[in-house]
């Protein structure tokens, strides 16, 4: 067999292997991209209902004792306060009337 067909199928074959590597690259990373994203989503579903949730039972509560709350459960965490809303570790508690009405 003449040298230059050994290195054309010997080419042929490694260029087929990386084809079929980068297509099972993309396919993992596309099946990764849409589970990670469905998770998200999830999350995001279970954060509203806790939210709501929590509103429901501290209905009692005033921005001040929510604020206590807070920094009672992490005295070291970044605690934002403005007019009706308190952000905390990326979470705002939005406030009307000095009582909670929504968490998100």
């Amino acid at each position: 067999m003449n040298r230059w067909k050994f290195a054309f199928f010997v080419c042929l074959f490694l260029l087929m292997g990386t084809n079929v590597w980068w297509f099972y690259v993309t396919l993992d990373q596309a099946v990764s991209y849409t589970y990670l994203g469905q998770s998200y989503d999830e999350k995001k579903q279970v954060i509203q209902e806790l939210g709501r949730l929590l509103v429901n039972g501290s209905k009692g509560y005033s921005k001040k004792d929510i604020v206590h709350l807070l920094r009672q459960s992490r005295p070291d965490a970044l605690i934002v306060e403005e007019n009706g809303l308190v952000i905390y570790e990326n979470i705002e508690f939005r406030f009307a009337d000095d009582k909670l009405v929504a968490i998100e």
